[in-house]
C-alpha cells in the first residue's frame, strides 16, 4: 500500500501545477459571488452543451480535490486537521468508489493525532479536572472512514480495525474498543489475533490507571472484570494462546479490580506460581509457561500489598527473588502431611522443581516498602531499607568493575536508591513518633546523598577519559537520548513483540553514562530538596513534640524512661531543662524574637531549614503550668 501511495503522490504533484492554471481561485481578498453550478451558464447556449460544461467543471475540481488530498498525504509532517479537511473536500465532489481503497486507508491512519499525543492530551484534561465529554474526541472521524470504506465493496482489513483499537487503547475507550471487536469478528467474519485481544485488553488497564470519579468506580472495576473474563474465555474458545504481553495486561486488570481468585489462578496456570505455597510446584499447572519477568514480579508484589497480607507479601518476595536451589526440593515431601504415616517415607520422592523467579528493580522495593509501612511494621521497614541500601553499593561496585574491564559493552544496572525508597520508612517512623527509626531514616538520607556526589564526580572523571567506541563494536541497541524502555504503565506494553519470547529474546539494555549521570543527578536533587523541606522540619516538630509530652510527665511527677540508665526514673524539674535545653524567651522593645512567644512568655519554634542554626531549637517550658 505504500508503493502505491508513493506513485499516486508522485503523479499527483506533477499534474496539480497544470490543474491550478485550468481552474482561477479567487483571492481571499477579492470579492467573488459564489455561485451553484447549474447557473454559470450562458441564456442562449444549448441545454447539452451546459451540461456537459458543468460536468467537465466538475471534474476539474475533482480532480484538483483529489491531487490537494494526494500532496498532504505525502508529506512527512503528521497534520491531521488538514488531512481531514482535504479528505472531506473530495468527498463532497465524489463518491466513495472514486477513491482508491489505499488513500481511504491512508487517511484513516492520518486523520487522527498520533496515539501517544492523544494519551497525553486526555491525561492532562483528566488532571485538570475536565474530563472529556465522550471517550475519544475523533471517534468519528474513524467511523466515517470505516462507512466509506465497506460503501467502495471492500472490505477493512484486520491491520484497519487495529489502527481503531490503537487509537481507543490511547485513551481507555474500552466500550469502544470492544465494539471494534464484535463488529470485526461478526460483521466482517474476520479471526482476531492475540494482539486483537491485547489491544482490547490494553484499552481496558489503561483507563483503569486514569483518574475515576468515586461514583463510578465501583461500577466501571465491575465492567471492566467482566469484559477481561469475557475476553479471555473468547480467546480460549479460539484456541488463541495468550502471550506473555497479553498476560501482563490481564494481571494488570485483575490488580486492579483486586480479583484475588482470579489473579491467584492465572499464576498458576501461566506462571506455575502458587502464592499459597510459593516454594511448591502447584498441584493443577500448565506444560506452557510464559517466563516471570520483574513486571510481573512488580504486579504480583503490588496486589499482595493492596489485599493487606504482609505476611505473604514478605514471603513471595523473598521465595520469588531468592529462590532455593532445585536440589532443595529433594528434601521435603507432600507424604509428611498424611495423618496415616506407616513405615518409613522417602524424604527423596518429590522431583527437583525450579521456582521461577526473577531479578527485582527499583520498582520492586518501591512496592515492597510502600506497602509494609502503611501496614504499620517498622521491623520490615527498616530492613528491607537497609537491604536496600547495600544492594545499591553493590550493584554500583558491580557496575565500575565490568566499566574497567569492557567498558563499550556493560550492560545497564537494574537497581539506584531513590527518593521513593526512603520516603515510605519515613512515613511509617512519623506517624509512630518513631525518633529512633526517624533518626537512622535521616542518616541514611545523608549516606545516600553523600554517595550520590561521590558518584557523579567519579562517573564524570569516566565520560571525559572513555574513548568513543571504534566502528566494529555492535552499537547500543538504544540511542542515548532516549530513556530506558519500561513497562510501568499498560500503554508502555509492546503488543508488536514476538510472542514466543525463547525463541526471540529481547534485547539487553547497554550502559549509557550521559543516561546514567542524569538519573544519578535527578536522584540527588530529589533527595536533597526532601531532606531540606521535609525531614528536617517533620524531625524538629516530632521532636518537640516528645519532648513536650515528657515535659508535661516530669511536671506532674511521673516517671520517665532515660536510655542511660535503662530505667524508669523520676526527673527533677531543673535537670530536665536541661536535658532538653529549654531557654527562657528574652523580651525586647522593638517585639524581635526568633520564635514563637507562647501566653507565658515562653519562646518555642525552630530555625528554617536553609538558614544556619547556632543555637539549639527553643521548646515550650511548662514550668509556668506548676
Amino acid at each position: 500500500m505504500c508503493r502505491q501511495l508513493s506513485k499516486l503522490c508522485l503523479s499527483a504533484t506533477a499534474k496539480i501545477h497544470s490543474l491550478r492554471r485550468l481552474v482561477h481561485t479567487s483571492a481571499r481578498y477579492s470579492s467573488a459571488i459564489a455561485l451553484p453550478l447549474h447557473t454559470v451558464h450562458d441564456a442562449y447556449s444549448d441545454p447539452s452543451t451546459t451540461v456537459a460544461s458543468q460536468r467537465n467543471y466538475r471534474d476539474i475540481i475533482q480532480k484538483e480535490k483529489y491531487y490537494a488530498l494526494m500532496d498532504v498525504l505525502s508529506r512527512e509532517t503528521r497534520n491531521y486537521a488538514r488531512v481531514w479537511s482535504c479528505y472531506v473536500d473530495f468527498m463532497n465532489y465524489a463518491e466513495c468508489d472514486d477513491l482508491p481503497l489505499e488513500v481511504h486507508q491512508a487517511v484513516l491512519r492520518r486523520c487522527v493525532p498520533g496515539a501517544d499525543t492523544l494519551r497525553a492530551w486526555t491525561a492532562r484534561r483528566m488532571q485538570a479536572g475536565q474530563p472529556p465529554r465522550i471517550p475519544h474526541h475523533f471517534e468519528a472521524r474513524l467511523k466515517t472512514v470505516m462507512r466509506n470504506i465497506r460503501a467502495t465493496g471492500a472490505d477493512a482489513t484486520l491491520d484497519d480495525y487495529h489502527a481503531v483499537l490503537h487509537q481507543f487503547a490511547a485513551v481507555g475507550h474500552y466500550t469502544g474498543a470492544i465494539q471494534v471487536l464484535a463488529e470485526l469478528t461478526h460483521v466482517c467474519k474476520l479471526v482476531p489475533e492475540s494482539k486483537t485481544f491485547g489491544l482490547c485488553l490494553k484499552a481496558i488497564a489503561h483507563r483503569l490507571s486514569l483518574p475515576i470519579y468515586k461514583a463510578q468506580r465501583a461500577d466501571m472495576l465491575d465492567d471492566a472484570s467482566k469484559l477481561c473474563r469475557k475476553l479471555l474465555r473468547e480467546m480460549s474458545a479460539q484456541d488463541i494462546p495468550i502471550t506473555p504481553f497479553n498476560l501482563d495486561l490481564v494481571m494488570r486488570i485483575l490488580k486492579e479490580v483486586l480479583d484475588q481468585e482470579g489473579f491467584y489462578q492465572l499464576m498458576k496456570l501461566c506462571y506455575g506460581i502458587d502464592l499459597d505455597y510459593p516454594d511448591h510446584p502447584p498441584l493443577q499447572g500448565s506444560s506452557m509457561l510464559s517466563p516471570f519477568s520483574t513486571a510481573a514480579l512488580n504486579t504480583t508484589l503490588d496486589m499482595l500489598g493492596r489485599l493487606g497480607n504482609i505476611a505473604k507479601l514478605v514471603q513471595t518476595f523473598e521465595v520469588l527473588t531468592q529462590p532455593l536451589p532445585p536440589q532443595a526440593s529433594q528434601h521435603y515431601s507432600q507424604e509428611f502431611d498424611d495423618e496415616d504415616d506407616f513405615g518409613i517415607t522417602n524424604p527423596a520422592s518429590t522431583e527437583p522443581h525450579q521456582t521461577p523467579h526473577a531479578q527485582p528493580n527499583t520498582t520492586s522495593y518501591n512496592i515492597l516498602l510502600k506497602h509494609i509501612s502503611r501496614a504499620g511494621h517498622a521491623t520490615f521497614a527498616r530492613h528491607y531499607l537497609y537491604q536496600a541500601t547495600r544492594l545499591d553499593r553493590s550493584v554500583d561496585r558491580l557496575l565500575r568493575s565490568r566499566l574497567y574491564r569492557d567498558p563499550h559493552g556493560t550492560l545497564a544496572p537494574h537497581f539506584g536508591l531513590n527518593r521513593g525508597t526512603i520516603i515510605p520508612v519515613f512515613g511509617e517512623a512519623n506517624r509512630d513518633k518513631n525518633m529512633e527509626l526517624m533518626r537512622w531514616v535521616g542518616w541514611v538520607a545523608r549516606q545516600t546523598i553523600r554517595r550520590k556526589k561521590n558518584d557523579i564526580a567519579w562517573y564524570t572523571e569516566l565520560r571525559d577519559s572513555l574513548s568513543p567506541p571504534s566502528p566494529s563494536e555492535p552499537p547500543s541497541s538504544r540511542s542515548p537520548s532516549s530513556p530506558p524502555p519500561d513497562v510501568s504503565t499498560a500503554l508502555d506494553v509492546d503488543l508488536d513483540t514476538p510472542s514466543s519470547p525463547q525463541e526471540f529474546p529481547p534485547p539487553e539494555k547497554k550502559f549509557d553514562i550521559n543516561l546514567h549521570l542524569s538519573i544519578l543527578q535527578k536522584n540527588l536533587d530529589e533527595l536533597v530538596t526532601w531532606y531540606e523541606n521535609y525531614y528536617e522540619i517533620a524531625l524538629s516538630r516530632v521532636t518537640q513534640r516528645v519532648k513536650e509530652r515528657l515535659g508535661r510527665r516530669v511536671w506532674a511527677g511521673k516517671n520517665i524512661y532515660l536510655a542511660s540508665k535503662d530505667a524508669r526514673v523520676i526527673v527533677p524539674r531543673s535537670a530536665w531543662m536541661r536535658m532538653v535545653n529549654f531557654k527562657q524567651g528574652k523580651t525586647s522593645s522593638s517585639g524581635e524574637h526568633s520564635g514563637r512567644i507562647m501566653r507565658n512568655g515562653w519562646v518555642s519554634g525552630y530555625k528554617g531549614l536553609r538558614a544556619p542554626r547556632p543555637q539549639p531549637l527553643q521548646f515550650f517550658d511548662p514550668s509556668s503550668m506548676s
